[in-house]
């Protein structure tokens, strides 16, 4: 089963190799790595170029380059170049452990190929402290944990490549919450969506350069307005004593 990694670069000179190199380790071996360099204004590309010349897995990794458009933008761009049937999208700075792809891979294969496979992950701060670890142990209610923002992460999952097509990709417009609003969008259409138990993903939080760190005001109106849009959209479907936790979770994200 092919899979394609998809990694939007902005100025990521230092963080690109080592991105790389766990993605070149990984046991799966039918990859391609398409590296989206957004506008950089560093060597990034230049590095980019040097790992695809000279890694031992031949010819899996090229670079692609736009002009500055946004990480959303880059990933729809790698997306309509690539081919696999599953998708890793990866941001630049984060790490996968070398059994990632293949554990997820296998999991597909033996659960019927869903949907949306979500995947437990460690994030860890600028220094390598632990901030957050998140295990799935049994799926409860997908919209539940989607209005809690625990269906995981853009690069904690793996994604199917034709319902990303179905729903129309990443919404470009969206400055934070992307990977929610493009779940929000599946799970419209499908609940075909598997747990991972295990934990093959470091998500690294940069201390400066980072939307959720620049952008606090905007990010809040905007994970307030989808999970309005999600209750929106059950609004229909659920009794009023089911919508009535989804209300809560609302309440206290405006009081915060």
């Amino acid at each position: 089963m092919k899979v394609s990694v998809i990694i939007p670069c902005y100025n990521v000179a230092d963080y690109i190799g080592e991105c790389l190199e766990s993605i070149l380790a990984q046991d799966h071996d039918d990859l391609e790595v398409i590296c989206v360099d957004d506008g950089s204004k560093d060597d990034t590309t230049a590095r980019i170029e040097a790992i695809a010349k000279t890694n031992p897995r031949g010819g899996i990794v090229r670079s692609i380059r736009q002009v500055n458009a946004g990480a959303t933008a880059a990933r729809n761009h790698g997306f309509r170049e690539s081919s696999g049937e599953y998708i890793q999208f990866m941001d630049a700075d984060d790490i996968l452990l070398p059994r990632k792809i293949g554990h997820q891979v296998r999991l597909a294969e033996k659960n019927g190929r869903p949907d949306l496979i979500v995947g437990s992950f460690r994030i860890i701060d600028a220094t390598g402290r632990v901030m957050q670890e998140r295990y799935y142990t049994r799926r409860g209610d997908l919209w539940i944990h989607l209005m809690r923002t625990d269906l995981g992460n853009t690069i904690s999952n793996l994604w199917k490549r034709s319902i990303v097509e179905a729903v129309g990709g990443w919404d470009e417009g969206m400055r934070s919450s992307q990977e929610y609003d493009l779940m929000f969008r599946i799970l419209r259409i499908t609940q075909n969506v598997l747990l991972d138990t295990e934990n093959y993903t470091i998500v690294r939080k940069r201390a400066t350069g980072s939307i959720t760190q620049t952008n606090l005001g905007g990010n809040w109106v905007r994970y307030v307005e989808l999970r309005t849009r999600i209750i929106d959209h059950l609004k229909d479907k659920r009794s009023p004593a089911e919508l009535g936790q989804f209300h809560q979770f609302l309440f206290d994200s405006i009081r915060v």
